[in-house]
């Protein structure tokens, strides 16, 4: 009994082939972003950097804001 080899290659080789075409026919992501949402990134970073400057200035670390958030603290426990 004669046995013959197998041409791996030749199967190996088919597969690689449709996996690539498989891949040209997806579509690219996209992303879109609409005009609200850009301006609502505006002005997110305009609050942030008002609290970025009210950390530099100290204004956190004042008697007047400690208390508050210090009875807020407490309102939450009870």
């Amino acid at each position: 009994m004669k046995i013959n080899p197998v041409n791996n290659k030749l199967y190996y080789t088919n597969n690689f082939d449709r996996v690539k075409n498989t891949d040209k026919n997806k579509p690219a992501d996209k992303i879109e972003i609409s005009q609200e949402a850009k301006i609502l990134q505006k002005e997110s970073l305009k609050n942030l950097e008002q609290i970025k400057q009210k950390i530099d200035s100290g204004f956190y670390n004042s008697e007047e804001v400690l208390n508050k958030v210090a009875d807020e603290i407490l309102k939450d426990i009870k």
